[in-house]
């Protein structure tokens, strides 16, 4: 009796203790994942942690800790009342961004600047809940979640972190890099994004009256007398983005014309009427990478964070340290 009751005690302490001892030391490399699919690519873990960073922001050098950047990066980068799967995605976009930024900029004294120009936009706690009001607490919490259950998650080509660019809103149909910026990535070619046609405020309308417009593009050329007809020539890529135009017969980059225009995107058509020059915009930003508005969308379609990453970042794969 008392070898059966030894033999029954031991049996016991396998069934219970040995499997709790085994979760405190889980695998490191293996990433939970709520989707279903097998053929999501996630490659080996290289070292590509950091647990600080060093932001410049209002021209000043503050080191924050990972959790508390992506929290000032989602709060500013993406309307909070998103959906968490597009949050997520944002986190580990922005997680990518700073790494690459981080690993590539050894000569600053800085990791990362919160210039959109240059980088990613970047608030405190403090300010983002000035912003929320009455929603701080529901958007601190919804924030603070997403970020804790993909923090170190990185998008990878060739097993390194990608440049992982994002904008507001697509055309429709997202911007190839090298259209952009005239650097071809594989990982940052042309993808659908339709949903973003959906969306409200895809389509902007702004006026300027030929006395404006002239003294808005005055460095291109000095006019004082603009006609119906000083465009021309429109060259768009195949994404439909402007990527130059003849204004009073002297070409200029489709980028310069937004930048001078204060558009909302590079996706333009210009009409003359009623003695006003009006240009039509679709979407919003340079149409690189993610669409946060796509992202959003295909959320609630009910997208898992890494299916929305691996649509507008293709051939890329999901790295854990």
């Amino acid at each position: 009796m008392k070898g059966t009751f030894l033999m029954a005690m031991l049996v016991v302490f396998c069934m219970l203790v040995i499997p709790l001892s085994a979760l405190k030391n889980p695998t490191s490399d293996v990433i939970p994942t709520t989707n279903t699919q097998s053929n999501i690519p996630y490659e080996n873990s290289v070292n590509t942690n950091f647990e600080k960073i060093k932001v410049l922001k209002d021209g000043e050098i503050l080191e924050y800790n990972i959790k508390e950047y992506l929290f000032g990066v989602l709060a500013a980068e993406m309307p909070a009342l998103y959906e968490e799967e597009a949050l997520k995605a944002q986190a580990v976009a922005a997680y990518t961004f700073a790494l690459y930024k981080k690993t590539t900029g050894a000569t600053q004294d800085y990791d990362i600047s919160s210039e959109p120009e240059t980088a990613q936009c970047f608030i405190t706690r403090t300010e983002a809940c000035a912003r929320w009001g009455t929603k701080a607490q529901e958007y601190t919490s919804k924030l603070d979640r997403c970020i804790a259950s993909v923090l170190g998650q990185t998008i990878t080509y060739d097993n390194q972190p990608i440049f992982a660019a994002y904008h507001a809103m697509s055309a429709g149909i997202t911007n190839s890099c090298k259209d952009v910026w005239g650097k071809d990535l594989p990982y940052l070619k042309s993808v659908n994004s339709n949903s973003d046609t959906l969306a409200d405020n895809f389509l902007t309308e702004v006026a300027f009256s030929p006395e404006d417009l002239s003294e808005k593009l005055k460095d291109f050329h000095l006019a004082e007398n603009l006609s119906q007809d000083c465009f021309s020539e429109v060259n768009r890529n195949s994404s439909g983005y402007v990527t130059s135009l003849k204004y009073c017969g002297k070409e200029i980059l489709g980028s310069d014309i937004r930048k001078a225009l204060n558009l909302r995107s590079c996706n333009f058509e210009i009409s003359f009427t009623d003695n006003l020059f009006k240009f039509t915009v679709k979407g919003y930003g340079h149409g690189v990478g993610m669409s946060q508005t796509g992202a959003n969308a295909m959320a609630k379609q009910g997208k898992t964070y890494e299916e929305i990453l691996l649509h507008y970042y293709p051939d890329t794969a999901l790295q854990k340290n």
